[in-house]
């Protein structure tokens, strides 16, 4: 029997190459989830780097702050953080920001391996992923803490530093945009590639489907935890992936590893395919929360502002720090 989760069976009896049925919106932000999870908070479980300034801790104990830019002057904002000499050059009010005035760094993380393209009666899982790291990221900017993204590709991988301007968002739904599944590649190399430059402690949301090697994986992120990042592991999957709710011969095509193909009968393989998806889905929680990280499994069939609504009041309910 080919092991499934490896190769990501794409049901080409349907629809061959078919990667989404319906339209993915263009604004990445919905506003009706951020309507839904706008009066939320996404806040950190540990300390942080940073100047305590809300409800993340801190291991700033005061003495010099580093600069980091300026911003416009806004309502509300402090006068005596207005910088004059900027006033006099340019007639407009700025003020400084100092990089341990934000309390959060978060980094929005993408997988983009092939099997992300899989979409048959939903979206892709791909675009399902971008749009709910979309959001927690206008989230986060809106409390005021800064964030990141970093796109998982062995090919082609991208990677934005935290910011906290509200003028980020751009730059994060550009990368999120451009961003494209291609073939395999080891999700746990991938991510242990890029702790070293995320230099300050902060929240690691990981968006993925996270087929391959588990063991692999979950040492990834033990380090990511070991460096004393909050982690998140946002599971996306499909609806057929974990119903297997074929009823035809169907031929199922590998979306990372090209050329690979199996024909087969579902009703022959259902008991076992759902056997290693129970065993393959609770592993997968144990190692997460086994680590002291969240788990939240998202099926791209179900509504992304409960989603995201559920998983930010369930944090707040288990409490932080």
């Amino acid at each position: 029997m080919v092991n499934l989760f490896r190769s990501k069976p794409e049901p080409t009896v349907a629809a061959a190459g078919h990667t989404g049925a319906t339209p993915f919106p263009a604004d990445l932000v919905d506003p009706r989830v951020m309507d839904q999870i706008g009066n939320l908070e996404l806040l950190s479980r540990t300390v942080v780097d940073g100047l305590l300034a809300g409800k993340h801790r801190s291991t700033t104990k005061g003495g010099c702050c580093e600069f980091a830019q300026h911003r416009q002057y806004a309502p509300g904002d402090e006068i005596r953080q207005i910088d004059w000499q900027v006033y006099a050059r340019n007639d407009r009010y700025f003020i400084k920001q100092f990089e341990e005035e934000t309390n959060l760094h978060g980094m929005m993380a993408l997988d983009t391996s092939g099997s992300m393209k899989f979409g048959l009666s939903t979206v892709s899982k791909l675009d399902y992923a971008r749009q709910a790291a979309s959001c927690l990221a206008r989230l986060l900017l809106h409390q005021r803490d800064a964030v990141g993204t970093v796109i998982l590709n062995e090919q082609n991988p991208m990677f934005l530093p935290p910011k906290q301007n509200a003028a980020h968002l751009r730059a994060i739904l550009s990368i999120l945009q451009a961003a494209t599944a291609s073939e395999g590649g080891s999700l746990g190399v991938q991510i242990r590639a890029i702790i070293p430059r995320m230099r300050r402690r902060g929240l690691f949301v990981l968006f993925s489907d996270c087929f391959g090697d588990l063991d692999d994986l979950a040492t990834a992120l033990r380090v990511v935890k070991a460096r004393g990042h909050d982690v998140v592991v946002m599971h996306v999957l499909a609806p057929e992936e974990i119903h297997f709710d074929f009823r035809r011969w169907s031929s199922f095509q590998s979306l990372e590893v090209k050329g690979q193909k199996v024909n087969l009968d579902p009703a022959a393989v259902r008991d076992e395919y759902l056997r290693r998806m129970r065993l393959f889905l609770d592993r997968l929680q144990e190692l997460v929360t086994g680590l002291g990280g969240d788990y939240v499994r998202m099926t791209t069939n179900q509504d992304l502002a409960e989603t995201l609504g559920w998983f930010l009041r369930g944090r707040s309910a288990k409490g932080h720090g």
